[in-house]
């Protein structure tokens, strides 16, 4: 097919017309109101060409009759497929348009208006100086053939070698030459071509004539000083363009009235430059920020606007955002952060230290927003029903956006974040305003039960659980899985929900209940197995404790009384209980044979619990989160279709340095949130309620707890991670339910990790991560775009990974990495011990969604000591024993390796001697610290009376 503008030889015409045939690919039917008439001519001949080349769209005119134009539109109406259509009004407006016949037309189209004078500043801006622009737009007959004829006799009269090649080449091209040294870069020595170049770029950016004088009047080579002078403009533009005011340097001012196709160039060319150039890009906004001095001096956040040009920007509106953090102006922090965390900052991702600073403040404000939506107190929940599903509707958004917040400050919050200082404090006033809040709502929540009772209706009962939920579910075809979750509190419960509810042909649902008092292990666990007898409990009493409860002729009080109460319930052949670590470390049959006979399989968990108790909570919780996803599409593969996950209780995250404790009588007597006492006693700040209140049978003892948040007394050393009481972030538990129709489905094909150690940054380590496809003659929209994959150390538990950013093709989400396939990433994690080692790291997938093949990466990573490990636990993996030589290709350099392993030293001689000769020691020296990225252990170089020695790190 001919194009039309092969016929419409303007070149104004021809990008009206481009632009009427990219509008009625769109929409389908474009109406034209042509209020003044300027384009009739033009349509008539769009219309011929219609008839005699085929336009791809058809083309009618209102010529003063409606009739005519109906009935030729008739046929189009008629058929059964729609061709694209332009209607062409004349004279016509969107208001005198509805009171004729047309309108109809008019609403089932999209309407396009074009000014003249708009039309041909976009087609000449850029390819003729501004100056002619306006002068030709100010005469007073203005016609469409005129501007035609205007702009071709101008080109024209401009035409040259140089010049047509400029005016085909796009600015970001023609850059490139200039850095590269290209064709256009080789002929600026010829006569007039500098100043043809020079011309060209003031047209295709709008720099006015003197701006290189201004900007740059140090002469430089030809082609650098066009591109940095270039550049300098192009920022300018970009920086004023972005601004919610005027600029206030004079200088800028050229900048202000640019038509938008020259705004839109300059813009379009700062971000190639970032792209494609980034080690010019950031000198030359150096440079431009230096030449800005009064810009930079007097920029306000308010006034800067989401594309930060210059680095000074990025400084301001840090800033602004750490006084908005002091402020509480949740809803500012959080339009500024948004972008920075999730968008491409030059300057963020050259620095990524920066990025960690905006994810901890953007953290900081969802906790601040989620407080101020919450409200301040409990009010005016009536009962505990109410109290529960106010919680469920916006309580647990604040617990969720607190743990959030620590996690983050785990991983992120370092020395070598931007404004360490101001923004611990701020994170700091922040966490105080969340004990606040719930302070205020486990008073709210203590007083309710004062009046209402500690003990809620059946149907939020922990002890009807088993009989209201899995028994029914149980009841139908196939095996149902209960997972008896330690710890797991209600707002992780509803990250999981959120994570596996849309699920496809699954029917998902999240409820809650109240745990049992006092929320601990040994009441919460083993009331969730049916030990009720007419919705009350008679507990087992040790040493005024409660570890379990009698059903029958025997006393639930562990994980194999539990299995016998609940498989006498539910019956089967068998009844398989499962740690969670079992059901992902199993075989894929061997998970089918164990459910295949049960009609009931329970899979329990204590890692949550013991992850917090040892100090360690926040930095494991997204983990647990993400093997419990994993678990759950195991076992729906191995054949189960129904789910209930549940927690025996949840837990309160506090400040274990300067939350709130009270004494409590002796400090052996309490626990961290509850004490059993025989007597009737009411202390100061405490609650107390009977047992008998609670439904328990044949005990008289009391249970008392603190009225809010704090700690007993214990005398022992307090950690963050808390439970016993009565908050709501103790007592409130998940119920998920899921119900599926079919098994989960694997990705069958097949994905490898590629994985390679890159330096450290701002303290973080860092790794180039890549997801490729390994199956034969896969096709790209055969598998997953996206793959989940996990980091851990393999030699032992005790060291702590923390993912803190991604730059590249992935994001962090859900507790894991995600990954896009085929498309290369840097991933920055630290790793925490309780003391110094050096550790493999390897990346897995850890959700079984798909058949993906793990990669320990090359190398050994540094350990930073915490004081928040595990006590007792090393994280020197010496003890993972000499497995770690065999990653040493060469015998003989595993020979000097296991010397020191051994010794501690050896001495170059002893290496020349090991290795066979001097020739082999001195290679060895070259390549001494590639080998060494192998070791457990680090090693450094000493010299001592002229004696060169490798020695271990850390021997003694």
């Amino acid at each position: 097919m001919i194009e039309a503008q092969d016929y419409l030889l303007g070149p104004v015409s021809q990008m009206l017309e481009a632009e009427l045939r990219a509008g009625v690919r769109k929409h389908g039917v474009l109406v034209w109101l042509d209020l003044d008439d300027h384009y009739s001519g033009f349509v008539d001949a769009l219309i011929r060409l219609r008839a005699q080349l085929g336009l791809p769209y058809l083309v009618c005119a209102w010529r003063g009759s409606f009739l005519e134009l109906l009935l030729t539109l008739e046929p189009e109406a008629g058929g059964t497929q729609k061709t694209p259509l332009l209607i062409h009004l004349p004279g016509f407006t969107q208001d005198t348009v509805r009171g004729t016949p047309l309108l109809e037309l008019y609403e089932a189209g999209v309407r396009f208006r074009k000014a003249l004078d708009t039309l041909v500043t976009e087609a000449a801006v850029g390819r003729v100086p501004q100056g002619q622009v306006a002068a030709f737009l100010s005469h007073a007959d203005l016609t469409l053939a005129g501007a035609d004829a205007w702009l071709t006799a101008t080109l024209n009269a401009r035409s040259g070698e140089l010049a047509d090649t400029l005016r085909n080449l796009p600015l970001t091209a023609l850059m490139d030459d200039l850095f590269a040294a290209g064709a256009v870069a080789d002929r600026l020595d010829a006569p007039g071509n500098e100043a043809v170049l020079w011309e060209h770029v003031q047209e295709a950016t709008g720099m006015p004539a003197d701006w290189r004088d201004t900007f740059a009047p140090v002469a430089v080579a030809k082609s650098a000083q066009v591109t940095f002078v270039s550049a300098g403009w192009a920022l300018c533009v970009e920086y004023v363009h972005d601004l919610s005011r005027a600029p206030t340097d004079p200088r800028l001012q050229p900048a202000i009235g640019l038509p938008a196709p020259l705004v839109e160039a300059c813009r379009t060319l700062c971000a190639h430059l970032r792209a494609h150039h980034p080690a010019f890009y950031l000198g030359v906004s150096e440079d431009t920020a230096g030449w800005l001095g009064d810009e930079a001096e007097q920029a306000r956040a308010q006034d800067l606007g989401r594309t930060d040009t210059f680095r000074f920007e990025e400084e301001t509106i840090l800033a602004a955002a750490l006084t908005a953090l002091g402020a509480d102006r949740w809803a500012a922090v959080l339009a500024w952060a948004g972008p920075r965390v999730e968008g491409d900052s030059f300057w963020l991702q050259r620095e990524p230290a920066r990025i960690s600073a905006w994810k901890l403040v953007e953290a900081a404000a969802r906790l601040g927003a989620a407080i101020e939506a919450a409200g301040p107190t409990l009010q005016p929940a009536a009962d505990l029903a109410a109290a529960v599903e106010r919680y469920r509707q916006t309580g647990f958004k604040v617990d969720q956006a607190h743990r959030h917040l620590e996690q983050r400050r785990i991983a992120l919050l370092y020395p070598q974040v931007p404004e360490f200082e101001a923004l611990r404090t701020r994170l700091d006033r922040v966490t105080g305003l969340w004990h606040d809040w719930a302070e205020v709502w486990a008073l709210d929540f203590t007083a309710l039960c004062l009046v209402s009772g500690f003990l809620p209706e059946p149907r939020l009962q922990q002890r009807t659980l088993f009989r209201e939920v899995v028994e029914p579910l149980v009841a139908a075809n196939g095996p149902t899985a209960l997972f008896l979750i330690d710890a797991l509190r209600y707002e992780m419960g509803e990250e999981l929900f959120r994570l596996l509810g849309e699920t496809p042909l699954t029917r998902s649902r999240l409820d809650a209940r109240l745990a049992e008092l006092p929320t601990v292990t040994a009441v919460g666990m083993n009331a969730l197995a049916p030990v009720a007898q007419h919705a009350r409990l008679k507990p087992v009493m040790t040493d005024a404790e409660i570890r379990g409860f009698l059903t029958g002729e025997f006393a639930v009080c562990g994980p194999e009384e539990r299995k016998r109460a609940m498989h006498g319930k539910v019956g089967g052949a068998t009844a398989p209980w499962l740690t969670l670590d079992e059901v992902l470390t199993r075989g894929e049959s061997s998970l089918k044979q164990a459910v295949a006979r049960a009609r009931l399989v329970v899979v329990s968990s204590l890692e949550i619990d013991e992850a917090g108790e040892n100090g360690v909570g926040p930095a494991f919780f997204d983990h647990a989160i993400q093997r419990l996803r994993a678990a759950w599409r195991l076992l729906r593969d191995a054949g189960v279709r129904r789910f209930v996950i549940t927690a025996d209780h949840g837990f309160l995250l506090v400040d274990a340095a300067s939350g709130s404790v009270q004494s409590h009588g002796r400090k052996v007597d309490p626990n961290r949130r509850h004490v059993l006492s025989p007597h009737a006693a009411n202390h100061q700040g405490e609650v107390r309620v009977p047992l008998t209140a609670l439904g328990y049978e044949g005990t008289d003892l009391h249970l008392m707890m603190p009225q809010g948040t704090a700690l007993f007394d214990t005398g022992r050393r307090r950690r963050g991670f808390v439970h016993g009481g009565n908050s709501l972030q103790e007592r409130v538990i998940p119920v998920l339910i899921l119900e599926h129709r079919s098994a989960a489905g694997v990705d069958t094909m097949q994905y490898g990790i590629e994985a390679r150690a890159l330096e450290a940054v701002a303290g973080m380590h860092c790794i180039e991560v890549q997801v490729v496809s390994r199956s034969q003659g896969a096709l790209d929209f055969g598998g997953a775009t996206e793959v989940e994959l996990a980091l851990r150390v393999p030699e032992t538990t005790a060291v702590q990974v923390d993912l803190c950013q991604v730059r590249g093709g992935g994001r962090l989400a859900g507790g894991g990495l995600q990954a896009t396939v085929g498309q290369p990433l840097e991933l920055f994690f630290r790793l925490t011990g309780a003391d110094d080692a050096r550790v493999l790291v390897e990346l897995v997938h850890p959700t079984a969604e798909a058949k993906v093949t793990p990669c320990t990466v090359e190398g050994r990573f540094a350990v930073v000591p915490s004081r928040s490990a595990p006590a007792g636990e090393r994280t020197n993996s010496d003890e993972a024993g000499t497995d770690w030589l065999t990653r040493i290709a060469d015998a003989t350099v595993r020979q000097v390796f296991a010397h020191l392993a051994a010794h501690g030293a050896v001495t170059e001689s002893e290496v020349a001697t090991l290795l066979g000769g001097q020739r082999a020691a001195r290679r060895f020296a070259l390549r001494f610290e590639e080998h060494a990225r192998n070791a457990p252990f680090g090693v450094r170089i000493d010299v001592v009376a002229g004696v060169k020695r490798y020695v271990k790190d850390r021997d003694d």
